[in-house]
């Protein structure tokens, strides 16, 4: 112990008979009209009056006493004096708070012992209270006079009346009932652990040398070495996933403590199982099993964050689903712990030493864990209807499954995944928020709960995948349904042809804009029943190395939901991974500059109301903006998935030069993209005209010449804003949204805006003087350099600006 908390300990208990020392104890002012008694005027410990007449203080071997520990009378002359004040003279109440536990035999019943008040002396009564562990209140009254008063329990066996033998903790001067302390609000639903009173006190076991008293501003302290206590209350025994909510305090730089959870014993100081979440100088928030062979540190820079100093309350949410743990601190994640989790178990709470004592307050279990805020609803695609599943339709929720369960195998352990898929057949509700937010009863019920299995599929056996997407059985049958969207995780696209045949329909596949290798090795992720060939999906049982991995399908959804802040909500998939591209007529060889480009796509829109939908795509060859195209979103029972078509015809640059050129094409609200690369031949020479044969003309005076006005510009210069929506952008999470403002004196600027980020071009129009632009998610953190730009129109000259968006780590 350090010497200068030595010192002051010794200090105060110098003073702890004296009665100014209760000044600091929890009165409650008298009310106008209340009579003499009614209101405590003095919460006094046994241990802090005058002890004599019997060996020093019992140190608190048995649990759940107030103050720092309780005393033991069992001899005679045995006493603790302490000093009261009163407000005022008269007759107040006394509630003694003592435990009487079995002694065996004739001494198992009701006890006795002396109270003295200024020398008048009465016997009290002290009913078994079941065990040494179990405390009661003893009443008695009291004759006080104005101002010091003393008051005395003591023991005197030697008189018949009196048999002691009990364990007395302290004295309430004054009040209607014993225990004034008022219960913390919980919600509704929640249980109370511990709610400031000796009620939910009295629920808990304590477990080893140290042990936590109760103190006068409703709260409970760690004393005297290591120890633990246990809550006995069938409510610690959760069935289902729940949040764990506690305040907690340290008084000095060297207090520690620590939060068990799901421990299966409840009478040990040290448990061999469950997890510690611990409380420290330098390790609070580390989640560590309680056999010690798991540790985890919380981030950093998080907790540095979120932490509040000494002599100030913090606030723990710890949620517990089956494969995870995650704290967070004064509401903010600063640990999340993926591994089995008993939902059982106890709830405990540690005492690492004599000089670490640590305060807690408002113990609360509530049900259930909110994972946090998503953007908006993630659904199953639909029919026509609006209603009916459709596992032959693109859907948000589909995608955003696989993209949990990419990410929860991203690491070495998980198999570093780089492509997931899920099957929307294995999807069983949609994912919609309420008040923005996500529970983890809303992620469980989203999709069948099975082991990931993740292994390594060559480009050429993933492009078997997707073709099929057009099912037949092993024997060759056409199932129903005849056509099974997979979803797929972000950066993974494909597009198709139908009218090509079976077997041969994808026309192409990409990982982050490059091409896939047929030959190449990728790290996937399926669901274990499209591993072993569920839905026709035969070909993932070829697979190399396929290994069941720690995450299911229910724990990727919610850690993936429940990842990082709870403030930046996570965004949902906007964009199509698969799209329908066909040339009308057949694609030739190469196209002559300034005819037309003719491309049909299908398969562009998503199919419920809330979903991200396209109004126009915007067109560019070689760089070069070549016009806006309408997406028809028409609603059909199409059961493969062709639904938003769109027909481009477009003129290529009739000055482009002969070679090869990159024909884009991207939807203006999802960011959908599709690249096209054609060989252009050189726009034909124009024919030189035949000449005119010359005339001599008859000679005319020559007029004056009139002078030549000298040409002037009206062009205006404009402003150019860009404003970046959200504030927070994430890489791989986020598409920002660049909302492009152009301002001009005289009139309203028209045109293109133009905007490069990342390698990609973006172009749209504005529509007055504004245009958005959503840009496709940023691989990477750090600072991401934008430009934008502005074409100018007949008055407006043209603008351009650069920024740099900052894009944080997901």
């Amino acid at each position: 112990m350090p010497q200068s908390r030595r010192l002051r300990r010794i200090a105060t208990a110098a003073l702890t008979c004296v009665s100014l020392a209760l000044g600091a104890l929890a009165l409650t002012p008298m009310a106008a009209t209340a009579a003499v008694g009614d209101t405590q005027i003095a919460w006094v410990e046994v241990e802090d009056g005058v002890i004599s007449g019997g060996p020093a203080l019992n140190s608190g071997d048995h649990g759940n006493f107030s103050g720092s520990g309780s005393y033991t009378f069992r001899e005679t002359g045995m006493t603790s004096s302490m000093t009261v004040t009163a407000p005022e003279a008269g007759t107040y109440p006394v509630w003694i708070r003592y435990a009487a536990g079995p002694l065996g035999g004739a001494e198992d019943v009701t006890r006795s012992m002396g109270l003295t008040t200024n020398g008048s002396r009465q016997v009290v009564s002290y009913p078994l209270t079941g065990s040494w562990e179990s405390w009661a209140f003893a009443s008695a009254t009291v004759t006080l006079d104005q101002g010091a008063n003393t008051i005395a329990l003591n023991c005197q066996r030697n008189l018949p009346t009196e048999m002691c033998r009990l364990n007395l903790d302290a004295i309430q001067v004054g009040g209607l009932a014993a225990d004034t302390c008022v219960p913390t609000a919980v919600p509704a639903g929640a249980a109370r652990l511990f709610d400031g009173t000796f009620a939910t006190f009295d629920l808990w076991r304590k477990a080893g040398g140290g042990g936590f008293g109760r103190q006068t501003d409703c709260t409970i302290r760690g004393f005297r070495g290591p120890g633990s206590t246990w809550t006995q209350a069938t409510t610690s025994q959760q069935a289902n996933p729940y949040t764990l909510v506690l305040d907690w305090l340290r008084r000095d730089a060297d207090d520690a403590s620590s939060v068990y959870v799901g421990s299966a014993t409840s009478n040990v100081t040290n448990p061999t199982t469950g997890y510690r979440v611990m409380i420290g100088a330098t390790d609070t928030a580390t989640v560590t099993s309680a056999d010690g062979a798991f540790t985890q540190a919380a981030d950093a820079a998080a907790l540095a964050a979120a932490v509040k100093p000494v002599n100030q309350w913090n606030r723990y949410a710890v949620q517990v689903t089956p494969a995870r743990i995650r704290v967070l601190l004064n509401g903010t994640v600063v640990n999340a712990v993926d591994r089995t989790v008993p939902l059982g178990g106890y709830i405990g709470l540690e005492n690492r030493s004599a000089a670490a004592q640590v305060d807690f307050r408002d113990i609360q279990v509530q049900p259930g864990v909110d994972l946090g805020p998503i953007a908006g609803p993630a659904k199953r695609a639909t029919k026509a209807d609006g209603t009916t599943p459709n596992p032959g339709g693109e859907s948000t929720l589909a995608h955003l499954v696989a993209d949990a369960q990419r990410w929860a195998t991203r690491g070495a352990s998980g198999g570093t995944a780089r492509i997931a898929f899920a099957s929307p057949t294995a999807l069983e509700a949609d994912l919609v928020p309420t008040a923005a937010s996500v529970t983890y009863a809303q992620a469980a019920a989203v999709v069948d709960a099975e082991p990931l299995v993740n292994m390594r599929l060559t480009g050429a056996q993933i492009k078997t995948v997707l073709e099929q997407q057009w099912q037949t059985t092993s024997g060759g049958q056409v199932p129903t349904p005849a056509f099974v969207r997979l979803g797929a995780s972000s950066g993974l696209t494909w597009t198709h042809d139908v009218s090509r045949p079976q077997g041969d329909r994808i026309t192409g596949t990409w990982l982050d804009g490059t091409a896939l290798n047929p030959a190449g090795n990728y790290s996937v992720t399926v669901s274990q029943s499209l591993a072993a060939g569920g839905d026709n999906f035969r070909e993932f049982t070829d697979g190399l190395v396929p290994q069941v991995r720690q995450a299911t399908t229910v724990s990727a959804l919610a850690a993936y939901v429940g990842d990082g802040s709870t403030t930046a909500p996570l965004a949902v998939p906007q964009s199509q991974r698969a799209v329908g591209v066909s040339v009308p007529g057949g694609a030739p060889s190469s196209y002559v500059a300034g005819t037309t480009y003719a491309l049909d796509l299908s398969s562009w829109s998503y199919s419920n109301a809330t979903d991200p939908q396209d109004a126009t795509v915007d067109v560019t060859i070689a760089g070069r903006p070549v016009g806006s195209f309408p997406v028809d979103a028409t609603r059909t029972d199409n059961a493969f998935d062709e639904d938003g078509r769109v027909a481009v015809r477009a003129t290529i640059p009739a000055d482009l030069a002969a070679g090869t050129a990159t024909v884009r094409i991207v939807g203006t609200t999802t960011g959908t993209t599709v690249t096209r690369t054609i060989a252009v031949t050189a726009a034909p020479p124009a024919p030189t005209p035949t000449p005119t044969p010359t005339l001599v003309p008859t000679p005319t005076p020559t007029p004056t010449p009139l002078p030549t006005p000298t040409p002037t510009t009206s062009k205006v210069k404009p402003t150019l804003k860009v404003k970046v929506k959200p504030g927070r952008v994430t890489a791989r999470q986020t598409r920002a949204r660049l909302v492009v403002t152009v301002a001009s004196t005289g009139s309203t600027p028209t045109g293109k805006v133009t905007v490069r980020a990342a390698g990609k071009t973006y172009v749209t129009k504005l529509r007055g003087g504004k245009a958005t632009v959503t840009l496709r998610a940023f691989t990477a953190a750090g600072k991401a350099k934008v430009k934008v730009s502005y074409a100018g129109d007949t008055a407006t000259l043209s603008a351009a600006r650069t920024l740099k968006i900052a894009v944080l780590a997901p």
